[in-house]
């Protein structure tokens, strides 16, 4: 069986390390700094406003 293969069939069952592989490391940290990103921005003014219109409407 080819490495290839190999590192194939192990996939999904547990047998290989997650954080030690490059490229899932890099996607993750990839991931997070997007997350963080989108956190930071500001929130639109006109979100805002219909959020407290919303907000101001009473149930029937």
């Amino acid at each position: 069986m080819s490495e290839k293969a190999k590192k194939n069939s192990d996939r999904g069952d547990g047998n290989t390390d997650f954080a030690k592989d490059p490229l899932k490391n890099k996607i993750g940290t990839s991931l997070r700094q997007m997350y963080d990103d989108v956190v930071k921005e500001p929130i639109p003014d006109d979100f805002l406003s219909l959020l407290e219109k919303a907000d101001s409407k009473k149930p029937k």
